[in-house]
């Protein structure tokens, strides 16, 4: 549309200097012009509003000041024609303005969209890194405990499989213990110090075995 308009433009300006007119005055031929010419030499006071012309398409010849006045029509319409085309322009280039702003706003939002779903991601992969720590250190804890209370409970299998054998021997060293004190008792006491002494060790001997005895029957 622009280059169109912008060569009926050109043409119309290029018409005026193209045309030729025949001019005469009072029956007399003055000479053959440019449309322009004619009507610069109408200015200027060489030819007259009252001078006749004649181109070639025109039935008759017209006033001279007729040519004038289409060329004033002819320049009215050029402006407005020129002040039509820099309307177009500017609202050429203010839509490619426009479009341009658009584009990059869609751009920028675009790049923020991207950098959001990257600081998204980066924050789910902490998280799920985290986690993932979390339950293995769970694991281990559950795993540690586990081993312990199976360690405990294999020590206190083996405890209970040795515990009728603990208590028996207990039992035996009690009744030992007891026989022991029983003969310390019973021995002699009237004799040496030395014999005393032998008693007293050997009843503190006995009640020592039956108090070992007592704790080991326990277990």
């Amino acid at each position: 549309m622009l280059l169109a308009l912008g060569i009926t433009c050109k043409d119309n300006a290029s018409m005026a200097e193209m045309l030729q007119v025949r001019v005469s005055r009072e029956g007399r031929e003055l000479g053959v012009y440019s449309a322009a010419e004619a009507i610069r030499m109408l200015k200027e006071g060489a030819l007259l509003p009252t001078d006749f012309y004649w181109h070639e398409g025109m039935t008759d010849w017209a006033p001279l000041a007729q040519l004038q006045a289409s060329e004033a029509r002819r320049l009215l319409a050029e402006r407005a024609l020129q002040q039509k085309l820099e309307e177009e322009r500017k609202a050429a280039e203010l839509a490619k303005k426009r479009r341009d702003e658009a584009e990059q706003l869609r751009q920028e939002q675009a790049k923020a969209k991207e950098e959001e779903d990257r600081a998204v991601a980066e924050a789910t992969r902490i998280r799920l890194e985290k986690e993932k720590a979390k339950a293995k250190d769970d694991e281990d804890a559950i795993a540690e405990a586990t081993r312990v209370q199976l360690v405990k409970n294999k020590a206190k299998e083996r405890l209970d499989e040795h515990g009728g054998c603990l208590r028996f021997v207990g039992v035996g060293v009690f009744i030992v213990g007891g026989f022991v004190l029983f003969g310390g008792l019973v021995g002699d006491a009237t004799g040496s110090a030395i014999r005393q002494q032998v008693l007293v060790q050997t009843m503190t001997n006995g009640i020592l075995l039956m108090i070992l005895g007592c704790i080991m029957a326990k277990r």
